[in-house]
């Protein structure tokens, strides 16, 4: 079962980057990553490039699953710091832990 689950996650991975790579074919701005790493408002993880909502949605599970494969989102709040918009996704790990992640949406947030 181990096996199909990371399978699956392989899969996953390059399916996000083939469309990545399709995008930037078509003239559009990559996807990329600045900021801190996630672990507060002040160490968001600001995404860049992405066009609208969904896509921005896509590079935050793509980060996720870069960072902490296998987790599993329980929960996601949006909240305003100031003229920021923050995704805060809350998670658990494989180890039952949980952990909150910080996203810098303001980019494409309502796009």
């Amino acid at each position: 079962m181990n096996d199909l689950r990371f399978a699956f996650r392989q899969m996953k991975t390059l399916l996000f980057t083939l469309v990545v790579v399709m995008l930037v074919g078509c003239g559009t701005t990559p996807l990329s990553y600045s900021g801190g790493d996630g672990s507060s408002h002040e160490q968001a993880v600001i995404i860049r490039g992405a066009q609208d909502t969904e896509a921005g949605i896509d590079a935050e599970n793509a980060w996720i699953r870069q960072r902490h494969a296998g987790a599993c989102k329980t929960k996601q709040a949006l909240v305003s710091v100031g003229r920021r918009h923050h995704d805060v996704i809350t998670l658990t790990l494989n180890d039952g832990q949980t952990k909150s992640v910080y996203f810098d949406i303001t980019d494409f947030f309502g796009k």
